[in-house]
């Protein structure tokens, strides 16, 4: 399996959350957190400010993530 890059995937993963884990490899769990995230987002503006929190929440575990699944590709 090919080398994938740290910062390609963390700043896919800025922009889309967790779409830098399919870039890395896991297409299923980085599929299903950017599914989420979308969800929470679309809550967040019509539901309760609530769902805007945990949406920033899951960013952050999407970056951390990505970081964790680009070193287990890379083998560091």
């Amino acid at each position: 399996m090919a080398e994938k890059s740290m910062a390609i995937a963390l700043l896919i993963s800025l922009i889309f959350t967790g779409l830098g884990i399919a870039y890395a490899g896991d297409t299923k769990k980085g599929v299903i957190i950017f599914v989420i995230a979308i969800i929470l987002n679309i809550l967040g503006l019509y539901v309760s400010m609530i769902f805007s929190i945990i949406s920033f929440l899951v960013w952050i575990y999407g970056m951390y993530a990505t970081y964790q699944e680009v070193n287990l590709v890379n083998g560091a």
